[in-house]
C-alpha cells in the first residue's frame, strides 16, 4: 500500500515514468566463471545489481546492461552504464550491469579479437541463464529481461542473439574450441532457455547479416549516428578511431545498423531505427568517462518507449502476441496427457522443446504424433517448435492441468 501511495502521489506509472525517489545497489555479485583468450584459468565474472529502494513488486523486468570498449576495456562500472541503471531503476526496473571477458591488447590479432566478441556473446547468455535461475532470488520476471548494450556491448548483445551453432566463425573452432555460444557459464544454469524479450542496441554492427533469419523473433532497437567512424553506420572495419589503422588492418568488414534494420525488415521482425544525423560514436559521452545529458536522455527515453511496448505489465495484449508469434495451434488447451501440433502445410517432421515459466527446459524431442505431458506438474509452458527442413521456428504456450 505504501508503494502504491508513493506511485499516485507522484502521478506517474511505473515503467514509463519515473515514480521511485530511492533506488538501492548491490556490487560485486559473480555470476559465472570462463576462461579469457589465451588463459587456462577462469576468470570470475561479476555483476552490479540496482532496484528500487522499498519495492514490493515480486516479479520485476530486468534490464541487462552490457559496457563498451573495443573488447579490449571497458568495466561495468563506467559512468554511463552506471547512469543507466540508476535511470531505469528510478522507474522501476530491475538492472544488472554485467562483466563479460576482455582481451589482453598485447594478445590482439584477427582471430584473438573475434574469439573474444564471440566469448562476450557467451557471457551474456550466461548471464540470462543465471538471472532465470535465480528469479526468485532477485524478483526477476524470467520473460521481461531485456539487453541494453553500448558499443561493444550492443555488437556482443546481437551476435548473442543471432549466431547459431551452424554460424560461428571459423576462429571460434581454435584450440581450446569455444563450443556453442549458449554452452558457457555454470552447470546449473545451461537448462534455461536464453531468450530475451528485446535488445535495445546502441551503435552496434554485426559480422553478416545473413546471421538474422526467419528463427529468430525477439523485437530489437536500433540506435545509431551517421557520423560514427567507430563502428561504422552502413559497413567498413571497426574500431579504426581508437586502435589506429595498423592495429585494424586485420579486423573483419562489419555491417552497421542501416545493414541489421534491412535484414529485420527482410523477415518481418519488430523492430525500431533511430537514426541520429551528423552524431558521432557513443555520442552520449564526451570522451570515454564525461557525460552528456539531454543526449544520454534523449537515448534512454527512446529505451524506455521501446522496453514499454514489449513489457506486459503494461501491454498483455502485446506480450501474448510476442509469446505465439507463428501460425501454430496446439490442442487441447489446457491439456492432461497429450498435446497434438498443428503447423502451416508443409510442415511435418520438427523438433520442439518445452520450458517452465521460469525458462527452465523442461524436455526435448522429435515431434511424431503427439507429445505426451502427463508427468509435467500443473502450470503453464512454452513450446519451442523447429523445423530444420523450411528454416522455421514457431513458439506457442500451454496450460498443463
Amino acid at each position: 500500500m505504501l508503494l502504491c501511495c508513493t506511485v499516485l502521489a507522484q502521478g506517474g506509472k511505473r515503467f514509463v515514468n519515473r515514480v521511485f525517489n530511492e533506488i538501492q545497489s548491490l556490487k560485486e555479485i559473480p555470476y559465472g566463471a570462463a576462461a579469457a583468450v589465451g588463459d587456462n584459468e577462469p576468470e570470475t565474472l561479476y555483476f552490479d545489481f540496482y532496484e528500487p529502494a522499498e519495492d514490493t513488486m515480486s516479479a520485476r523486468p530486468l534490464v541487462i546492461t552490457v559496457f563498451g570498449g573495443a573488447f579490449v576495456a571497458g568495466n561495468r562500472g563506467w559512468s554511463d552504464m552506471v547512469a543507466i541503471a540508476d535511470t531505469l531503476s528510478h522507474y522501476g526496473y530491475a538492472v544488472a550491469s554485467i562483466d563479460y571477458r576482455l582481451l589482453p591488447v598485447l594478445k590482439l590479432s584477427g582471430d584473438n579479437f573475434i574469439r573474444t566478441a564471440y566469448m562476450a556473446a557467451q557471457d551474456i547468455s550466461s548471464a540470462v541463464r543465471f538471472f532465470k535461475g535465480n528469479a526468485e532470488k532477485y524478483r526477476i520476471d524470467p520473460s521481461q529481461i531485456f539487453l541494453l548494450g553500448n558499443s561493444a556491448g550492443t555488437i556482443a548483445s546481437l551476435h548473442f542473439l543471432y549466431f547459431g551453432d551452424d554460424q560461428r566463425p571459423e576462429a571460434t573452432y581454435l584450440e581450446p574450441d569455444l563450443g556453442g555460444v549458449h554452452t558457457s557459464g555454470s552447470p546449473q544454469y545451461l537448462d534455461y532457455s536464453p531468450s530475451v524479450a528485446g535488445v535495445v542496441a546502441q551503435w552496434g554492427c554485426l559480422l553478416d547479416t545473413n546471421l538474422v533469419d526467419p528463427y529468430e523473433t525477439t523485437p530489437v532497437c536500433l540506435l545509431h549516428g551517421t557520423a560514427d567512424k567507430t563502428v561504422p553506420y552502413y559497413s567498413g572495419v571497426p574500431y579504426e578511431e581508437k586502435l589506429g589503422s595498423f592495429l585494424t588492418g586485420f579486423l573483419p568488414t562489419v555491417y552497421g545498423s542501416f545493414f541489421i534494420e534491412r535484414a529485420l525488415t527482410r523477415y518481418g521482425i519488430d523492430h525500431e531505427f533511430h537514426t541520429f544525423i551528423g552524431e558521432e560514436h557513443a555520442f552520449y559521452l564526451d570522451g570515454f568517462s564525461t557525460i552528456i545529458p539531454e543526449k544520454l536522455d534523449t537515448c534512454l527515453k527512446i529505451a524506455i518507449r521501446f522496453m514499454a511496448k514489449y513489457n506486459h505489465y503494461l501491454n498483455e495484449e502485446l506480450s501474448v502476441k510476442n509469446i505465439d508469434n507463428q501460425a501454430v495451434n496446439i490442442y487441447p488447451n489446457p491439456v492432461s496427457d497429450f498435446l497434438e501440433i498443428e503447423l502451416p502445410e508443409g510442415v511435418t517432421d520438427f523438433s520442439y522443446t518445452i520450458y517452465d515459466v521460469s525458462g527452465r527446459k523442461i524436455s526435448k524431442g522429435t515431434y511424431n504424433k503427439n507429445i505426451s505431458v502427463k508427468v509435467l506438474k500443473s502450470g503453464v509452458y512454452f513450446l519451442d517448435i523447429q523445423d530444420d527442413n523450411l528454416k522455421k521456428k514457431y513458439k506457442s504456450k500451454f496450460v498443463k492441468y
